[in-house]
């Protein structure tokens, strides 16, 4: 067997998942928020599904901390809470990464709450907030730090670090736009999507080609040699991630070219159909993410 899936590991791959899910809403949001969107109703929404996120987010990455300490006590549930051991923790990459997920969170709702007036407003043209200004940059900036300090590559230099964090950001960027896009699908007239939709799939460009360059740079860092895909269980997992994500192209595109363009006159259950799938998708590459960085790694990297 390729690694060893017990309670705690499944625990910590859960705890991930629920943290990656939480920051990807979040900087997805962000975007759809900037674009705007004309119902209050849709903002409201998506406002509360971002609060939700943030807090659920929040205490993933308290979990996960806290199940770090279990983990390196060895004591069952009750070693979570060695205050003693956490502090130790505390002082550790798992620490400084959990540190800064959680300051991004903290960020992130508070910037959200403080904009509720604006985003709410019944004017016909909200603004982006100026605190949203401030805040949904420096919360996207501290997701992408945390993993730079907290992963694989923490111990590459400075290149692998930028690499990881355009990927966090434009990954984040993507499919956490997917639900918002969804939900906007069920509650906007296609006349007011479609504009949406059509500027989203130009930055979608951007954020696909920042994915596949510093996807790409991270692979050539991460693997000893290509046949390392092949021959090792990080390889395995690799490829089966990289297999979802050019699914996850294909749909895009599809979206893109055909679905979004036939709106005007099929409606959009075409198109909430396809997202539904990319959303599929997307957590599914989640999890992947998560056992990636759990069970197994680079067997070259310490």
């Amino acid at each position: 067997m390729p690694f060893a899936a017990g309670p705690w590991e499944l625990a910590i791959v859960l705890a991930k998942v629920l943290s990656y899910a939480g920051l990807a809403s979040l900087t997805g949001g962000f975007l759809i928020f900037w674009l705007g969107s004309e119902s209050t109703a849709s903002r409201r929404h998506l406002l509360n599904f971002m609060l939700l996120a943030s807090v659920v987010g929040a205490l993933s990455v308290v979990v996960f901390f806290l199940l770090q300490v279990g983990i390196v006590n060895q004591n069952g549930i009750a070693g979570m809470f060695d205050s003693f051991m956490a502090g130790l923790v505390l002082q550790s990459p798992i620490g400084y990464g959990s540190g800064l997920k959680l300051a991004g969170f903290l960020v992130a709702a508070v910037a959200l709450w403080l904009s509720r007036p604006t985003l709410l407003s019944t004017q016909d043209a909200v603004r982006f907030p100026t605190v949203l200004n401030v805040g949904a940059p420096l919360a996207i900036a501290l997701f992408a730090a945390s993993f730079a300090v907290l992963g694989h590559v923490a111990s590459l230099g400075v290149l692998a670090w930028a690499a990881i964090a355009v990927h966090i950001c434009a990954m984040g960027l993507w499919i956490g736009a997917l639900y918002p896009l969804h939900t906007l699908c069920q509650r906007e007239p296609a006349a007011t999507l479609q504009p949406l939709l059509h500027t989203f799939g130009q930055i979608g460009w951007v954020l696909i080609g920042s994915l596949l360059v510093a996807g790409t740079y991270l692979l050539t860092q991460l693997l000893a040699t290509p046949a390392d895909l092949i021959s090792k269980p990080y390889g395995f997992l690799l490829i089966a991630k990289l297999l979802l994500v050019l699914c996850l192209l294909g749909l895009a595109a599809l979206n893109k070219f055909r679905l979004v363009s036939a709106m005007a006159n099929a409606g959009a259950g075409a198109l909430q159909r396809s997202i539904r799938g990319e959303l599929v998708l997307a957590l599914l590459i989640l999890l992947l993410t998560a056992c990636l960085t759990t069970f197994t790694g680079p067997t070259h990297l310490p």
